[in-house]
């Protein structure tokens, strides 16, 4: 079970994280990558479409988390590496009810979106209520702190960012 220690003065107590609410949580934006994975399956290389977290709205049924495997058995996790934090949301082709979540999504050849899709990934993001902000997706591009690259925290490739999302639902 995943506690945290709250202390305040000399008193100290455990929180569950369950019950812990982060102000960060939220999901109506997000970022969009292009990442390269090996895909254990197919023992290929394949670069897909990635995601910061899962995303609100109509997108969701559409992303799996996946663990992929090392890219290279050279490539070392670094000090912050969290086998926990390996999991990588990408966007499938289809639903996860048709292809199946997680590891079962690398048994289809097809199952991942990649560079070929980003003008189909962007047609149905703008059809359904999502907003591509080329402003700040320009600022993390062009700015002085890299967004994308390589994650000091996960065992991932050499990821690029393709856009920053947000999700505008009018209830």
């Amino acid at each position: 079970m995943n506690m945290f220690l709250h202390q305040s003065g000399n008193k100290s107590h455990t929180q569950k994280k369950e019950d812990f609410e982060h102000p960060f949580d939220g999901n109506s934006s997000f970022s969009l990558y292009l990442e390269p994975i090996l895909n254990p399956y197919f023992q290929s290389y394949q670069n897909v479409i990635s995601l910061s977290c899962i995303p609100a709205g109509p997108l969701r049924p559409m992303v799996t988390k996946i663990d992929p495997p090392r890219l290279s058995s050279f490539s070392e996790p670094g000090p912050f590496y969290s086998g926990l934090q390996n999991c990588i949301p990408v966007l499938l082709r289809q639903p996860v009810s048709v292809i199946g979540s997680g590891q079962s999504a690398f048994k289809w050849n097809d199952a991942f979106m990649g560079a070929d899709d980003i003008p189909a990934v962007f047609d149905f993001l703008l059809n359904h209520q999502y907003h591509i902000d080329s402003s700040i997706t320009s600022m993390l591009q062009d700015g002085p702190v890299v967004v994308g690259g390589v994650s000091n925290r996960r065992a991932s490739g050499q990821r690029k960012m393709i856009a920053f999302v947000s999700y505008k639902h009018h209830s």
